[in-house]
């Protein structure tokens, strides 16, 4: 069986000299020990993450592992809340756990610990995937959050020639890479969208929150359909979402969004990967 381990080593002083430790290294082989236990015994399975998840807790507990799950933390952007975090599991209330069940871990998955870290305030997260040909483990330390996710500081190259209100809309770029910075990926719809309001009004850039539309035939109403998009100074309409794909289905909805608003110009902001991604969509 192999299994792969990111070694990420912190150094402290004993003795007046400099030493090489892992983080929390003699908690973590415990952990290790428990998790080789559930994988020995329920590989092949094809189990989803909550029936891994519910095999660790047995483990730990047979191995003394104080373990907690559905721990919720606040979620802050600058000092307001946006929403919540539940991780998978607690550790000795020190480790954050994350469970994958997936063909292979990607660097997402990663990440997205790391941004979980910073909610918790934890020094080490531990990513773990039961749905791969072995088991892989991570170590995550929380001191390497400087992650891929955060470096995407700028908008990529796009010629502002083409935009509708190309200032208003640089500037609305600006206010979302800011966000992604802060916040990295892993966070439902909801942050993400709260954030960015949080952002605008720091800018000093007016919106409306259009939680509903209206639809109207020959004058009269006949369906209010939910949508929560952001008006932008009512020239841009604004789609905060963390899908994994952009597909024609979201952009076909979000231009009937805009034409029933009357507007000509959008964009659809995706947060959910290392990379923020962002659509310009006209009607």
């Amino acid at each position: 069986m192999s299994v792969e381990f990111v070694k990420s080593v912190v150094l402290f002083r004993s003795g007046g000299s400099t030493v090489g430790r892992l983080i929390y290294e003699d908690l973590t082989y415990e952990i290790r020990g428990a998790l080789f236990e559930v994988y020995g015994e329920l590989r092949n399975l094809d189990l989803p993450e909550r029936a891994w998840e519910n095999a660790v807790l047995i483990a730990f507990e047979d191995r003394q592992v104080p373990c907690k799950d559905q721990v919720v933390f606040e979620v802050f952007y600058k000092d307001e809340r946006v929403g919540l975090y539940v991780p998978d599991l607690i550790a000795y209330d020190k480790i954050v756990i994350e469970l994958k069940a997936v063909d292979k871990l990607e660097p997402i998955h990663k990440a997205q610990v790391l941004s979980y870290l910073k909610v918790t305030d934890k020094k080490l997260g531990m990513l773990v995937n039961f749905g791969g040909p072995d088991i892989e483990i991570q170590r995550i330390p929380n001191f390497l959050a400087q992650t891929a996710s955060q470096q995407s500081q700028d908008a990529p190259a796009e010629a502002a020639e083409e935009w509708l209100y190309p200032e208003l809309i640089y500037a609305i770029r600006g206010a979302l890479f800011e966000v992604h910075r802060e916040l990295g990926p892993g966070f439902m719809h909801h942050v993400y969208r709260r954030a960015v309001q949080i952002e605008l009004r720091l800018r000093d850039i007016g919106y409306e929150f259009k939680r509903r539309i209206p639809i109207y035939f020959r004058g009269r109403l006949i369906e209010s359909r939910e949508c929560r998009l952001l008006a932008i100074e009512n020239k841009v309409l604004l789609a905060a979402i963390a899908v994994r794909e952009i597909t024609d289905l979201y952009r076909n909805r979000f231009k009937r969004y805009l034409r029933l608003l009357d507007l000509h110009i959008g964009l659809m902001a995706n947060f959910h990967s290392t990379s923020l991604e962002i659509e310009t969509l006209r009607v």
